[in-house]
C-alpha cells in the first residue's frame, strides 16, 4: 500500500493520528512497527526510498539467536520464513593469511540484509493499523515543535507536526540522533569511524564446485569476509583503507595491471577463494563495486527528549566484523515493544532503563572489532595468540565457551542468549591474562605497534574525519 496520494499527504501533516512515527524502515523500524502494530498502536513509517524491490542489491547477513528470538516474539512465522528463504550457517572459520587458526561451531541463518526487511515489511502491509509513506526524506527536526519535514518525490515539502512518540530508526548516520544531539540540553552522541572501508567481489551464480563449503563462513584475518548467499553467489569483502592500501584497492577503473595485483592479493591471503571461486570476470567486478564505511556509534542516552526513542543503528551502529548490526536492532525492537506493553505511561524511560548498559557494551564490542580490522603488526599477533589460548581453555573445559560461542555459535542456543554487557564482562575476565601474556611477548619480540588506524585518529583530532558521507545518505536505512 504507498500512500502518496493528495489526501493522505495531507493527513500525514496531523502527526496526532498517530500513535507511534517510525523514520526508517530497515530491519529496526519494521520490526519495532510491527510490536507497536501487535500491541493495537497506530503507526506511521516514513522512508526517503522507493518500496524496496530487489532483495539481492544488500549484502549478506546472520540472523544469530539473539536476532532469530527477537523475530520469533513478533511472529513465529517470520522465523520459519527466513529459515525458508535463507541458509544454514553451520561453522565460523578464522583463516588470516591461508593458515585457519579457529573454528567456530554456529548456529544461524544467512539472508541478505534486504530478504530480512522484506519478510519483516510483508509482515507489517498485512496491520492496518501501519501506514507506509515513501520517498519521504527527513531534511529537518524540529524538537520543540514535535514536527519533522520530509522532501517528497516530486519535490514538495510535508511537515508532520504533532507528534506523539518518535521511533528514530534512521541508520547510523541518523538526522534524528544529530537533532538531539544539536537541540537537547545534556545529550550526546559519540560518532567514530570505521577506520576503514568495505568493498565487494562476487562470484557467478550457480558456480560448480565442492572444495569450499557453502554452509561455512570465512574470516580472513583482518582482510576481509566471504560467504555464500541464498541465491548461490559467493560474496567476498575486503577491507580497504584509502591513503594507506595501493590503488589495486581504491581505484576505479579495471587496468590490467590492477586487476592483476588483485588477483595476486586475493592469492595471498585467501587462497581458496582465488583457486575455487573467482574468474577473471569476478575480478574486474571488484571496480564497478563502490566502497562504503561507516560509524561506530554511542548515544548518552536512549530516549532524548522524553517523546524520543533511538534503536538500531541510530542508537549504537557497529561495523560489520561485530556481526551484531541486524541482530540487536531486531532485539531492540522486541524490547521496545516490551517496554511499551509493561510501561504505557513512559515506555521510552523504561526502554532506556532497561537497556541504555547493553547499548554502551555493544559500542565496546565494536570498538574491540574494529581495532582487529584495522590492527598494527602487534595487534596482529597477539589477537591470535589469544584465539588460539581461548580454544585451548575451551578445549580442555577451563572456560565453557568464548564470546563467539554466545554471539553465533551453538551455545547462544542451548545455553541462552546473552545481553551484551554480559558479554563484555565474560570476555574481559577470560582474555585479561591471555592478552596480557601475548602483549609481553610481543614486546620482547619488538613488533611494531604502528596501526593504519593512528592516522585515522589524528585526522579526528584535528576535526578532519575520513571517509564521511553526506548525512543524508544513509537515512532511513
Amino acid at each position: 500500500r504507498l500512500f502518496t496520494c493528495a489526501r493522505d499527504m495531507a493527513r500525514a501533516r496531523q502527526g496526532s493520528d498517530f500513535d507511534y512515527v517510525v523514520v526508517g524502515a530497515g530491519p529496526a523500524g519494521l520490526a519495532a512497527a510491527g510490536h507497536l502494530a501487535k500491541g493495537g498502536h497506530k503507526v506511521a513509517i516514513f522512508d526517503f526510498r522507493r518500496r524496496p524491490e530487489n532483495v539481492f542489491g544488500s549484502y549478506p547477513v546472520v540472523l544469530n539467536p539473539r536476532g532469530l528470538q527477537a523475530l520469533e516474539r513478533l511472529d513465529p512465522a517470520l522465523v520459519t520464513k527466513a529459515n525458508e528463504i535463507g541458509m544454514d550457517v553451520k561453522e565460523l572459520h578464522i583463516v588470516p593469511d591461508n593458515r585457519t587458526v579457529a573454528q567456530v561451531k554456529t548456529f544461524g541463518t544467512g539472508i541478505m540484509r534486504d530478504q530480512a526487511s522484506q519478510i519483516l515489511l510483508e509482515h507489517c502491509e498485512t496491520r492496518d493499523t501501519i501506514k507506509f509513506f515513501w520517498e519521504h526524506k527527513l531534511e529537518e527536526a524540529n524538537l520543540e515543535a514535535h514536527s519533522l519535514t520530509f522532501t517528497t518525490a516530486d519535490g514538495s515539502k510535508v511537515t508532520l507536526t504533532d507528534i506523539r512518540q518518535l521511533v528514530a530508526a534512521d541508520g547510523n548516520r541518523s538526522r534524528i540522533r544529530r537533532a538531539c544531539a544539536a537541540q537537547v540540553p545534556d545529550f550526546t552522541a559519540e560518532e567514530l569511524p570505521w577506520g576503514f572501508q568495505l568493498r565487494f567481489m562476487n562470484s557467478k551464480a550457480g558456480l560448480q564446485q565442492t572444495e569450499v563449503n557453502k554452509d561455512f563462513h570465512y574470516v580472513l584475518g583482518d582482510k576481509g569476509y566471504v560467504c555464500q548467499q541464498p541465491n548461490g553467489v559467493w560474496s567476498v569483502s575486503l577491507r580497504v583503507l584509502p591513503g594507506v592500501d595501493e590503488d589495486f584497492l581504491t581505484a576505479d577503473d579495471a587496468t590490467e595491471e590492477r586487476v592483476t595485483k588483485l588477483r595476486e592479493y586475493t592469492e595471498k591471503y585467501a587462497g581458496f577463494v582465488a583457486k575455487h571461486l573467482l574468474t577473471e570476470e569476478d575480478y574486474k567486478g571488484f571496480y564497478n563495486c563502490r566502497a562504503f564505511d561507516g560509524l561506530v556509534v554511542k548515544c548518552s542516552c536512549l530516549n532524548p527528549a522524553g517523546w524520543i526513542v533511538i534503536i538500531g543503528d541510530a542508537c549504537h551502529a557497529v561495523q560489520p566484523a561485530t556481526g551484531e548490526g541486524i541482530n540487536s536492532g531486531l532485539e531492540d525492537a522486541s524490547i521496545l515493544g516490551q517496554c511499551v506493553a509493561e510501561h504505557p505511561d513512559d515506555p521510552f524511560a523504561a526502554y532506556d532503563r532497561l537497556h541504555r548498559a547493553d547499548a554502551h557494551a555493544l559500542q565496546l564490542l565494536a570498538l574491540q572489532a574494529r581495532d582487529k580490522v584495522v590492527a598494527s603488526p602487534r595487534q596482529k599477533v597477539s589477537n591470535v595468540m589469544v584465539t588460539i589460548g581461548l580454544g585451548i581453555a575451551k578445549r580442555t573445559g577451563i572456560i565453557e565457551g568464548t564470546i563467539q560461542d554466545f554471539m553465533l555459535g551453538e551455545l547462544a542456543k542451548t545455553v541462552g542468549v546473552k545481553s551484551y554487557a554480559e558479554l563484555v564482562e565474560m570476555e574481559g575476565r577470560q582474555s585479561r591474562g591471555l592478552k596480557t601474556f601475548a602483549s609481553g611477548v610481543c614486546k620482547v619480540l619488538r613488533i611494531s605497534k604502528e596501526s593504519p588506524l593512528d592516522q585515522v585518529k589524528q585526522d579526528v583530532r584535528d576535526g578532519e574525519p575520513p571517509m564521511a558521507k553526506p548525512a543524508d545518505a544513509a537515512v532511513g536505512s
